[in-house]
């Protein structure tokens, strides 16, 4: 029988241990991005399969919301939840510990300022 890791550390990134997922909510959050294409579009070059299975376990993880575009019914668009929104001061302390430890960090177009 398996057992489930309780460490807060290791569920935390089981959940968003990758570098795709917290660049998704990255561009969610404080990118305002919310449509699948302007996720595309980010300098990381994220593919589309990668994007897409992404974006449904952000879903299924309750971190996004997706509803229909009203303007264009063939789009969705992308929401944070309150649960995602709960991980800006997280995200914010990544950025921070990146940009003091990574001397190749581009600053230039930093995505935590709106």
């Amino acid at each position: 029988m398996k057992r489930k890791n309780c460490c807060p550390i290791a569920q935390a990134l089981g959940v968003l241990g990758d570098k795709w997922s917290l660049i998704v909510l990255r561009d969610v959050i404080f990118g305002k991005k919310r449509h699948f294409n302007d996720l595309l579009a980010s300098p990381e070059k994220i593919s589309t399969n990668i994007l897409s299975n992404r974006l449904k376990a952000l879903q299924e993880e309750s971190l996004l919301c997706c509803s229909v575009d009203l303007e264009n019914r063939r789009s969705k668009i992308y929401t944070p939840t309150e649960k995602a929104q709960d991980l800006v001061p997280v995200l914010v302390e990544l950025y921070k510990w990146g940009e003091k430890y990574n001397d190749r960090a581009d600053t230039a177009e930093n995505p935590l300022q709106e």
